[in-house]
């Protein structure tokens, strides 16, 4: 039952896993900075960038994903309206991470 409904769940999950690269930011800085680190100072650069490039392409590849998915496997009343509500956020929040990683390569 799962299988027929499946692309619905994908847009759910694409907008859903956008916290995960907030939080990658929100715990980032603690890996280096807190006490008791479990970081070196010298690498927070690299993991903070790869990281959240990682993780903004993964939001994108899962939105196109679920939105190629539901364009194809839905009626158009359906689809739209759910790729309005969940894939375009879940871009927008991607395009944003993204955009913050080549500002800050740029900035470095």
């Amino acid at each position: 039952m799962i299988r027929n409904y499946g692309h619905f769940l994908l847009a759910f999950a694409a907008l859903l896993f956008q916290v995960f690269p907030g939080i990658f930011i929100y715990v980032a800085p603690g890996l280096s900075y807190a006490p008791g680190h479990s970081l070196v100072e010298a690498r927070v650069w690299t993991v903070s960038i790869a990281g959240l490039a990682g993780l903004a392409l993964a939001g994108l590849l899962l939105t196109s994903a679920a939105s190629y998915r539901l364009l194809t496997r839905s009626r158009a009343v359906i689809a739209w309206p759910m790729v309005l509500f969940f894939c375009v956020p879940a871009w927008l929040l991607s395009v944003f991470y993204l955009h913050a990683v080549l500002v800050f390569l740029a900035w470095v």
